[in-house]
């Protein structure tokens, strides 16, 4: 017995140096040690896109392509959340020294300090630092992770020799692969576009956040970040990249938003909406409101339901007309696993509604647009006499 108790702490000695081996470059290099984040802090993150020297051949990284993905991410300890603000690519700005351009431009303009000028004078927001991600980190990060399960909404094909980027998903749950993965954060050659593609990215983070919660998923975190690293450039300091480790690992709330707007000349951004969500999840002094079941009167709710769901559709849609709300039934092609009421912002109605109709609820740039609230129906929504719709 005193021989065994040696060996097993050796092997487990062992295991734990496995694990954290992939993580000791990026511990060496930036000397990130996890520690408490004290106060907020705000972040451009900018998914930047491949560049080419000729036709078919890439040009070296140097992450000064076209930023077609930007995000404000604000990881407030006080709140314990991480708000993430998609911004749509073709959203119109002013660009200093170049005239008006859409926002995506700004990167490849100036690099990331001009993004975050130009991102700043969009929302109001001071930004403390910018992190620089290519499309490599995608495929690279979710091979680490063993893939990733996702809700394909609907079919998606599109082939891009160029960028060597060939997308044939179809619709349903499924666990994607790295480059399964990438062909879904891209695609967006359907009639919304850039916006669907924000979209699915917000699913894609939900999605990522509750794997990583997973055992499994803990287990491969070492491997995904070390996979990545070479595929990201950044200005935060050690002292930053420590406390956001440790802010991590307290398992904080995920809010995305999108930008709000509607189509017309690109994205039009609504200022006063947005100046509301600025305030809410990107302030010092963020407002809080409650509601109840009276303010729910007159809101716009849509109804997400597959074919065979149409009876429990129907029997929502008449239960959320007896509290008072519009109602729409939109017919969709995959149900998600998971029944939950969304709103892109106004959590306090979207949980008010979630406890009166026996949903979870979330914020997320998801929801259906132009609508106050979204009803999505899954794959484990159970009808009043026990059956599974």
């Amino acid at each position: 017995m005193r021989r065994i108790v040696p060996l097993l702490v050796l092997l487990f000695l062992a295991g734990a140096a496995w694990w954290a081996y992939p993580l000791l470059q990026p511990l060496l290099r930036f000397g990130a040690i996890p520690r408490n984040l004290e106060q907020p802090l705000t972040v451009l993150v900018l998914g930047v896109a491949p560049e080419y020297k000729y036709y078919h051949q890439r040009a070296p990284e140097d992450f000064r392509g076209l930023s077609d993905v930007n995000l404000l991410v604000r990881f407030d300890p006080k709140a314990k959340r991480v708000a993430v603000l998609s911004i749509p690519r073709d959203v119109y700005v002013r660009i200093p020294g170049y005239g008006w351009y859409i926002i995506n431009h700004a990167n490849k303009f100036g690099g990331p300090e001009l993004a975050k000028q130009v991102v700043t004078d969009l929302t109001g927001v001071e930004i403390d630092a910018y992190v620089a991600v290519s499309v490599e980190a995608i495929r690279n990060g979710v091979d680490a992770l063993g893939g990733i399960t996702v809700c394909v909404e609907k079919p998606m094909q599109y082939r891009d020799t160029a960028a060597k980027l060939d997308i044939n998903l179809e619709p349903g749950c499924q666990h994607l692969n790295g480059v399964q993965a990438e062909g879904y954060l891209r695609f967006r050659h359907d009639a919304l576009g850039d916006i669907g593609r924000i979209q699915r990215q917000q699913a894609f983070f939900n999605a990522l956040k509750q794997q990583l919660l997973t055992p499994a998923g803990l287990l491969r975190i070492p491997q995904a970040i070390a996979s990545v690293e070479k595929n990201i450039r950044t200005d935060l300091t050690r002292e930053q990249m420590a406390s956001l480790m440790g802010f991590a690992a307290q398992q904080p709330q995920l809010v995305s938003l999108l930008t709000p707007g509607q189509f017309g000349q690109g994205w039009e951004v609504n200022r006063a909406e947005l100046g509301k969500l600025v305030q809410r999840y990107f302030g010092d002094t963020p407002t809080t409101s409650q509601a109840t079941l009276e303010d729910l009167r007159g809101q716009q709710a849509v109804v997400l339901y597959t074919a065979p769901q149409e009876a429990a559709a129907i029997e929502m849609r008449r239960k959320l007309r007896e509290l008072g709300l519009r109602v729409l039934l939109r017919e969709v092609e995959s149900a998600p696993p998971q029944s939950e009421v969304l709103s892109n912002g106004a959590s306090e109605l979207a949980q008010v509604l979630g406890e009166a109709i026996g949903m979870p609820s979330r914020v997320s740039g998801e929801a259906v647009l132009y609508a106050d609230l979204t009803v999505r129906i899954g794959a484990d929504f159970t009808s009043p006499n026990g059956q599974n719709q």
